[in-house]
Order: structure tokens, then C-alpha cells, then sequence
């Protein structure tokens, strides 16, 4: 994007600027030039993107869509945050990197080598060390007689916004390229409660996320995906279209936590 001079870092965690620029530029200075860093210990990812527009006018030599957030001391496990506004989707999207990927991605990005697109595409298979395995539960609550609709609703969640705003026709898309975050399981009781009471078990078992998971019965249709919070409270929320397909992969990297996601949902 014409103009731009730098990239803004915003620093969330307990990280110094020589940490940041080191885990970002391994000392080299010429490249450390392109990141200009801000700390910001404990703000939310939400308030920083809002900030980040806000002040779009007082910094106009900061790339304005895209930038960095290091919100985590564990730079190993848990990666930086590569943000994108108003992609090409029609919502903020992120995704997690370790630092010296983050600066490739959001460089070739920024010049357009690389595109929004096929980033999203490698989520599933680029994952951080501390990223479930094989990402989230999603639970067929639905009669065995309405297989079809479960497999539809699956496909859905998998595709999330991955396909939304583009030109080619969707039945020309290819679903094994679809990103698989969710893995479907038909449990032999559709009761919410007695799902998460068992849900730690299964998902230890089955190398999926711990904390939440998202589900599809028969309010589907009308209410959207069930999306469950196991712990560190049980609470649970609908979400309709393909962005429900998102929530729980932007709540692990941490694009917003959960009560942001619930109101995201309600405005929906």
C-alpha cells in the first residue's frame, strides 16, 4: 500500500522493545526499521484494532490494515498475532505465526505476494505448538435421518468466511481444500449438560480443545451453531451464518475473548 513506512507492533505482554525486535528481526537493524513498537501491556486485542483505526489519520506512515500484536511472554508455544482489517471477507481476521514468520507474512502481504486467501487456507496445518491438534469438537445432535443436513452444516462450519466475497462460483470450490477446524462426533447422548460433563475425556483423548466446542441440533436452522464454553465457566451462545464457523478459532488466538465473541454473535 502506497505510503506506508512501517509496521506498528503493539506490545500487550511483559516483553522490553530489544525482546520484541530480536524475536521479530533476529538483530538485524536494517529490517528492524520496518516495525515501530508500542506497548500497551494488558489492553485487548479488540480495543487495540479499535485504536489502530482510530489513529489511521495520525499515523499515516503505519500500514493502516495491517499490524502485529505480541500478547504472550511464551513466544515458542504461543506465536505473535498477525492482524488484518476489513479483509476481503468483510470482517477483522487474524491468524497466529511465530515471530520471524509473522514478519514474512505481514512483509509479503503488505507488497502482495502473498493474499489473505490462501494465508486462512494453511491455518489448520500452520499450527503453533500450543494449538489443539485436531483443533474443535463439533457435535451432531441432529436424528440419524438428518445426516445430509449435518454433513451441510459441518461443511459450513469448516468453510467459515473462507469463501465469502469471492468470485468463483461455490460449486466450483473444492471441499478437500476446505480448512478442517472441526471434527465431527455423534455422542450417544444429545444432552448439553451430560456433553460437557464428558467433554474433557473425549477431547484429551481425541487431541481437540478442552475449553470449548461448538454443536448442531435441530435450532440450527433458525438460531445458528451452538457454540459451548466448558470451562473456565459453562456458558454457551448462537451464532448464525458462515462467521460461526470462526468464533472459536478467533477466541484461541486470542482476536477476542469470549464475551466479545457472544456479543459479536448477538449483533449478528
Amino acid at each position: 500500500m502506497a505510503g506506508f513506512q512501517h509496521f506498528k507492533v503493539y506490545v500487550t505482554a511483559d516483553l522490553d522493545h530489544d525482546a520484541v525486535i530480536n524475536a521479530l528481526c533476529d538483530d538485524d537493524e536494517e529490517d528492524a526499521g520496518n516495525f515501530k513498537l508500542e506497548t500497551l501491556r494488558g489492553q485487548k486485542t479488540q480495543d487495540l484494532i479499535q485504536r489502530h483505526r482510530n489513529r489511521a489519520q495520525e499515523q499515516p506512515y503505519a500500514h493502516p490494515t495491517l499490524f502485529l500484536v505480541f500478547d504472550t511472554e511464551d513466544l515458542d508455544e504461543r506465536g505473535v498475532l498477525l492482524v488484518s482489517l476489513d479483509e476481503y471477507h468483510g470482517f477483522d481476521d487474524a491468524v497466529r505465526y511465530p515471530p520471524e514468520d509473522a514478519n514474512s507474512y505481514i512483509s509479503s502481504l503488505s507488497i502482495e505476494n502473498e493474499d489473505w486467501y490462501t494465508l486462512r487456507q494453511d491455518v489448520p496445518d500452520e499450527k503453533n505448538k500450543a494449538s489443539p491438534v485436531n483443533w474443535f469438537a463439533l457435535y451432531n445432535l441432529l436424528p440419524s435421518s438428518q445426516h445430509d443436513k449435518f454433513t451441510d452444516a459441518a461443511l459450513a462450519m469448516n468453510s467459515g468466511t473462507q469463501y465469502l466475497g469471492i468470485d468463483e462460483p461455490e460449486e466450483h470450490l473444492d471441499v478437500d481444500e476446505l480448512p478442517k477446524l472441526y471434527r465431527a462426533i455423534r455422542p450417544d447422548r444429545s444432552d448439553i449438560g451430560v456433553i460437557c460433563d464428558r467433554h474433557a475425556s473425549l477431547a484429551e483423548n481425541s487431541a481437540l480443545c478442552m475449553g470449548q466446542f461448538a454443536a448442531i441440533d435441530d435450532d440450527y436452522k433458525i438460531g445458528g451453531a451452538l457454540i459451548v464454553q466448558v470451562k473456565p465457566q459453562r456458558d454457551s451462545f448462537r451464532c448464525k451464518g458462515e462467521v460461526a464457523g470462526e468464533l472459536l478459532r478467533w477466541i484461541f488466538i486470542n482476536l477476542m475473548d469470549w464475551d466479545e465473541a457472544k456479543e459479536f454473535a448477538r449483533r449478528r
